[in-house]
Formats: structure tokens, sequence, C-alpha cells
């Protein structure tokens, strides 16, 4: 497979895609990577990905590149999800606290 269309191929992937933006975003909320530096993560995650590609491709390895590409999605999909379940917790601790104390949904039966 040549550069160019192994290029055309991984920037076609929305797994891949959708695996990188779930990365940076997890970054971004650790602290890692900076609101303004994000492009440059994306870009640097994708030309990784796309070196990765090549460099297995240049050992004559065959990659089920469709096969690859859903898993990739699956994997963002749990971060993406595994994100909404932290700051759905996050949230809920918040309103309990903000909650207590209020008439009839503030009412706590903890000694």
């Amino acid at each position: 497979m040549d550069l160019q269309t192994l290029v055309t191929t991984v920037t076609s992937m929305a797994g891949f895609g959708a695996l990188v933006s779930a990365l940076v975003n997890a970054l971004k909320t650790c602290g890692v990577v900076k609101d303004d530096q994000a492009q440059v993560w994306v870009t640097g995650l994708n030309l990784l990905g796309v070196c990765g590609l090549f460099g297995v491709g240049a050992f004559g390895v065959v990659v089920d590149i469709p096969t690859v590409d859903t898993n990739l999605n699956l994997v963002a999909q749990v971060l993406v999800a595994s994100a909404n379940l932290l700051a759905a917790m996050g949230g809920s601790k918040a309103f309990y606290g903000m909650a207590r104390g209020m008439p009839l949904i503030g009412k706590s039966h903890s000694k």
C-alpha cells in the first residue's frame, strides 16, 4: 500500500478520529492538554496513527482496517460513556450538596 492510499484510508476512519477526539478531551480534562493545544495534539495523534499503519505495512503485515476502525470506535464510545458517568456522578454529588436541607427533596434520614 502506498503512502497516499494509506493517508486517505486513515483519514476516512471514523473510529480512529473518534478515539483521537476522546483521548484529547480526556487529556484536556486531566489538565495535560490545554485548550489552545488541542489541535496540535489531534494532528500529532493522527500523524502517529498514519506512521504506525505505514510502519506495520512496511513489514508486510496485512491489517484489516475496517475491523480495526470498528474496534477503535468501540473504545472511543467506552471512553465517552465513562466520562459521562463520572460527570453524572459528580453532578449528582453537587446537586445533593445544594439540595440538602430543602423541604421535601432535601430530607435526609441519616444519623
